[in-house]
């Protein structure tokens, strides 16, 4: 495996953490519960201004493509609206007839 280091690193820090809860656990209570409470937002923020940096950096190496409508867009965005009117129209006669 090529992570052995890692894996011996993260064992050191999980021993080192369940020894400290064994030996004071008062105060590895304490830093837990402050670390709960400030570690993890910060964290979040951290990641959230990271993502805001990566994205205003890769946004400026996008493409941006302009289309010119066509004839065939215009129908279809016609018979859409044609389409939202007759459904407007069908419920308002459901509605009007409701509450006969």
């Amino acid at each position: 495996m090529a992570n052995w280091g890692k894996y011996g690193i993260a064992a050191a820090i999980a021993g080192t953490s369940m020894a400290g809860a064994y030996y004071y656990p008062a105060e590895f209570f304490i830093a837990f519960t402050a670390g709960w409470i400030f570690f993890i937002p910060a964290a979040f923020a951290g990641y959230m201004a990271y993502g805001l940096w990566k994205y205003r950096t890769d946004k400026k190496n996008r493409i941006t493509v302009h289309v010119k409508p066509n004839d065939a867009m215009m129908a279809i965005a016609r018979r859409e609206a044609a389409l939202a009117k007759e459904k407007e129209i069908l419920y308002e006669e459901m509605s009007e007839n409701k509450f006969r």
